[in-house]
Order: structure tokens, then C-alpha cells, then sequence
């Protein structure tokens, strides 16, 4: 497990918290819309950020600072996950996982450690046949359907998010998701970046307006307490 990157302070990685955020590298999707594949990749070419270093910041920024986020790539894919979060906690800092649900029993157990406080789970299409076009790969929705049933169960904060990809999601999708996983606690549905995504063919598509998120609005709101739109 590498640590590629490093925020000392971001306002928009977990709500209403002023976080810092550790990006570590390596994932198991291939999302061809994903913003942050030079970290998915996790070439050797790419220089690793040392944790003593992070230490240091972060104890500087104590008074400062509400909680430390876990990116990537996908943090729940390296056994060493456990050992990081345990290095956070003593420094007395409550921790949220950014996951994209694949990894249930890890996540599962590291909660029940006490070493997850929140956690945000990518639900990247409906659960379907879609998902592997989705993610780049074989998928088995098996996993993913655990994963939300952990988050609705297991009493720590969690919120599920949807990038609106055009050709991946759909508002209309979006409202077979809600329903779906309905109730849930906090759906976010973001807006797509055509520029910074991973495939060219992505590069190009035109993103959703915010008008014809408005309309399915209503609906998500019947089955999620709390509907956020993000880059809009």
C-alpha cells in the first residue's frame, strides 16, 4: 500500500468536517469516467508520500482539523488499511473510508474495530447488467448489494453517491438507484468532469444540466432523508 497523495485541509470530502485527505494508490475498478486514475494506476514512476511525514502535518493541525479521509483508488483493497487507520486513531482523529463497495467483510470488520466513523460508498450505475461497462470489469453485485446493506445496518454515518456519466447514469437511472437502495440515510448525485476522466471517449461526452437533475429531485427525496447535489 503506497500513499500517492495528500490534502492537509479540504472542506468538500466530508460533509459538514474540515478534513485532511490520504489518497493511496491501487484500485480493482477501471472506471473509464474515474478523475483520479494516475492514482488507480499506481505506476512505480510515482513517488510515495511517507506516513511519518503525514504524522507530522496532521499533529499540527489537530485543533484544526475534524477527521482524516481515506481515498484512492480504493483504500479497502490493501490489508494494510487496518494498520493506517489504527496510526489515525491514535492521534485522536475520527476517519472515513471512500469505498466502492467491493470489499464488504473488511470494511465490515474494520468497523466493528471502531477504526471507520463514516463512510461513502460510489454506486456507480444500476445494479444491473450496466455495472460492468460501468466499472471496467467482470462485476459481482453480490458484493456491492452487501456493502450497502452494511452501510444501512451497521449505525456510523454513510452516504451513497452517483457521478452522473452520460452514457453510464442517467437521471432516470438515478431514480432506479434510489429506489433501489431506499431508505437510506444520504444520497449525493455529482456532476460529471468530462476533463479530468480517465478514457478520451469520456473527455468528450456533455454533462447533464442541472434542470434535468431538478426534475427527478422529488422522487429521490422519497426515498433518501437527504438528497445532495455536488458540482452543479
Amino acid at each position: 500500500m503506497r500513499i500517492l497523495g495528500f490534502i492537509e485541509t479540504s472542506l468538500v470530502d466530508w460533509d459538514k468536517k474540515v478534513a485532511s485527505v490520504i489518497f493511496l494508490g491501487g484500485c480493482n475498478f477501471n472506471c473509464p469516467f474515474c478523475h483520479n486514475y494516475p492514482l488507480v494506476q499506481d505506476s512505480p514512476k510515482t513517488k510515495p508520500i511517507e506516513w511519518e511525514k503525514i504524522k507530522e502535518k496532521l499533529i499540527k493541525k489537530r485543533k484544526w482539523i475534524d477527521g482524516v479521509v481515506l481515498s484512492g483508488g480504493e483504500p479497502m483493497m490493501h490489508p494494510e488499511i487496518f494498520g493506517l487507520l489504527i496510526k489515525i486513531k491514535e492521534l485522536g482523529f475520527e476517519t472515513k473510508i471512500d469505498t466502492n463497495g467491493f470489499f464488504p467483510y473488511p470494511l465490515k470488520e474494520a468497523i466493528e474495530l471502531g477504526l471507520v466513523d463514516s463512510v461513502a460508498m460510489d454506486i456507480k450505475t444500476t445494479l444491473d447488467e450496466k455495472y460492468d461497462k460501468a466499472c471496467g470489469r467482470k462485476m459481482y453485485l453480490v458484493v456491492i448489494e452487501r456493502t450497502i446493506k452494511l452501510l444501512k445496518e451497521c449505525g456510523i454515518d454513510y452516504e451513497f453517491r452517483t457521478t452522473l456519466v452520460p452514457g453510464i447514469v442517467s437521471p432516470d437511472d438515478i431514480v432506479k438507484i434510489a429506489r433501489k437502495i431506499a431508505p437510506v440515510k444520504r444520497y449525493a448525485i455529482q456532476q460529471f468532469v468530462p476533463k479530468n476522466a480517465r478514457s478520451a471517449r469520456f473527455r468528450t461526452k456533455k454533462p447533464y444540466k442541472k434542470e434535468e437533475v431538478d426534475k427527478i429531485l422529488p422522487v429521490i427525496k422519497n426515498h433518501a432523508k437527504e438528497v445532495i447535489l455536488r458540482g452543479f
